[in-house]
């Protein structure tokens, strides 16, 4: 350590020593920023020329060779075939709309004969099924036709099967009544009816000799009036009333001897005695 420290220490001493330098400041003035006092009897030297800028060195264009003709025609080359591939794609583009418009339109033939089919086949539907309503309609009203005409038919035979046995029976009765007036039972019958009558009968004031009124009398079975009618009358009104009144106060009427002779509408020709 000691021979290290010796060593150091003569190395200082053997090395040069650098002259120090002293740090001086100075301030660089223009002598035209001077004040005049400082200037006086002076004469200023001229004002020193700004330095012109050289101009920034431009380098030479680079001057390149022109390509070869061999690509000049490579690349019109390529660019022909560029250009056909692209008129290629939208002639594929424009025959591809083509196509698909050709298909539309024919979809909507399709549709639009579809459409007129079914509506064909509607309007046959409609028309068949208004003939068949027709056709129905037509055979109900031959049916009721015929049935009106049928039952027209019965009831005409049957209102002449009526009538003969109305006819038959008038026959009968005019017959039956021919032998009964020929007995005298009518007249007996007529009779008594006419008595019962004038007993009943209230004769007022203004009744006169020769009063004859004919009488329409329904009676039921029994003898009970049940309407009164006044025919022909030579009496006033208040010989009409009572004569009518008489014919309700006489019900029931007496039944005849023979019940043969019994009349439901009874003509009886009332004149009381004096």
């Amino acid at each position: 350590m000691l021979i290290a420290l010796v060593a150091g220490m003569a190395l200082r001493w053997t090395k040069p020593q650098e002259p120090e330098q002293l740090a001086i400041e100075g301030v660089v003035i223009d002598a035209r920023d001077l004040p005049k006092s400082v200037l006086q009897g002076k004469q200023l030297p001229p004002p020193r020329p700004e330095p012109v800028p050289e101009p920034l060195h431009q380098p030479a264009a680079e001057v390149r060779p022109p390509p070869p003709v061999e690509d000049t025609k490579a690349r019109e080359r390529a660019e022909a075939q560029a250009a056909e591939r692209a008129r290629e794609q939208r002639a594929k583009a424009e025959q591809l709309k083509a196509r698909e418009e050709a298909a539309a339109i024919e979809r909507r033939k399709q549709e639009q004969a579809e459409a007129q089919k079914k509506q064909a086949a509607e309007e046959a539907r409609r028309k068949a099924e208004a003939e068949a309503e027709r056709k129905k309609l037509a055979d109900a009203e031959a049916k009721r036709a015929k049935e009106a005409e049928e039952t027209a038919a019965r009831e005409a035979k049957a209102r002449a099967a009526r009538e003969a046995d109305l006819q038959r029976q008038l026959a009968a009765e005019e017959a039956e009544g021919l032998a009964l007036a020929r007995s005298g039972v009518k007249d007996e019958y007529r009779a008594l009816l006419t008595q019962a009558i004038e007993r009943n009968w209230i004769r007022p004031p203004s009744a006169r000799a020769g009063l004859a009124c004919t009488l329409y009398v329904n009676q039921a079975p029994g003898g009970a009036v049940i309407d009164v009618r006044l025919g022909t009358c030579n009496g006033d009104a208040a010989v009409r009333e009572s004569i009518v009144n008489a014919v309700y106060r006489a019900s029931p009427l007496p039944p005849p001897s023979d019940p043969r002779a019994f009349e439901r509408r009874l003509e009886i020709l009332f004149r009381p005695t004096e």
